[in-house]
């Protein structure tokens, strides 16, 4: 069975645990390819955490990741209520089947190659991926600009906000981000796909 202080001391990196057993690891923790399968309570992680390609299925309740969390390629199947992840967060080539509420992620979240259906009703993150086929609760347009980027909205909890690339914001910030970077057709093909999402997205969900 993997042991987690085992490995930290093994392995040189500076950790403390308190009197209650809360576990804190001041840097980044890479755990890929270990043949870890959980994680203790009561950790903390100060820097990013990478579990690519190991055997977790499930996160702890109180788990605190301040830098990126990578769980590609695992077989994560749920994530804690009101995670929060300070920078980005990877599930792509996961099994897991939905998000929680309140979710919140620093950096880009990836959701392809998942088996996610919907989206939660409130979440946050700087950058949103995922395969729009597959995801009930938003709007998309395929085929925009030069490059067939697809074009989908989605509502946040607050907001609704279109994504492109790495962009995810609130249509008045993606016109003006447009207009900046096109012109001409191109300019109003973006502009117009991502209007008719927001159109969308209002015209199915009567609540947003």
């Amino acid at each position: 069975m993997f042991d987690l202080i085992s490995h930290l001391t093994e392995k040189g990196i500076q950790h403390t645990v308190s009197d209650n057993g809360h576990i804190t690891v001041g840097d980044g923790l890479n755990l890929r390819d270990t043949s870890i399968t959980a994680l203790p309570d009561n950790l903390s992680v100060g820097g990013w955490l990478d579990l690519r390609d190991t055997g977790i299925t499930t996160l702890p309740d109180n788990l605190s990741v301040g830098g990126y969390l990578d769980l590609s390629g695992t077989g994560i199947t749920t994530l804690p209520d009101n995670l929060s992840v300070g920078g980005y967060l990877d599930l792509s080539g996961t099994p897991i089947t939905a998000l929680p509420d309140n979710l919140s992620v620093g950096g880009w979240l990836d959701l392809r190659y998942t088996r996610i259906t919907a989206l939660p009703e409130k979440f946050t993150c700087l950058a949103l991926y995922l395969d729009p086929e597959r995801i009930s609760n938003i709007a998309y347009r395929k085929g925009c600009g030069r490059l067939d980027r697809t074009v989908f909205a989605a509502w946040t909890g607050k907001e609704i906000c279109i994504a492109a690339g790495c962009f995810f914001d609130v249509l008045a910030v993606f016109e003006r981000a447009v207009d900046i970077k096109y012109t001409g057709k191109a300019a109003d093909d973006y502009k117009q796909a991502a209007r008719e999402c927001v159109a969308d997205l209002l015209k199915d969900n009567k609540n947003v």
